[in-house]
């Protein structure tokens, strides 16, 4: 099966220049845990849930109040991933789930021409799996 069989075609997703709080929210309201970071069409990163929890994340001694503030303002580009593992709609499910597994990642963007075409995530790809049996 291919990966343009399983992507998610209705891709939702952000401008570098975009505020934390913000992608935040979206996140929360469209129950999604990451998306791609475009601009003109364009991939030019990608965002997850994870990297906004590790980024936020407070160590200890540190100012709460102040810190976790400016950090809420901080814009997509300031934490987004620049060098995105994407897979052609052309592959097979077993090919992008070899891509998540040898960059430890949940999340592809499917490119074609450079253009993101659709996502396809773990989750995505084990439902078909477990249809399949």
């Amino acid at each position: 099966m291919k990966v343009n069989q399983v992507m998610n075609k209705k891709v939702i997703t952000c401008h570098p220049d975009e505020q934390l709080a913000g992608i935040l929210n979206k996140l929360r309201l469209l129950k999604i845990s990451g998306m791609p970071v475009v601009v003109k069409g364009k991939l030019v990163g990608l965002l997850s849930r994870t990297d906004i929890v590790n980024y936020l994340s407070i160590g200890p001694g540190e100012a709460m109040d102040a810190e976790c503030k400016a950090r809420y303002a901080a814009t997509v580009r300031e934490i987004m991933i620049s060098e995105v593992v994407t897979v052609d709609p052309s592959f097979t499910i077993e090919e992008a789930a070899m891509r998540m597994v040898e960059h430890d990642i949940n999340l592809l963007p499917v490119v074609e021409a450079e253009k993101v075409v659709g996502i396809v995530t773990r989750g995505d790809i084990i439902k078909v799996l477990a249809e399949s049996m």
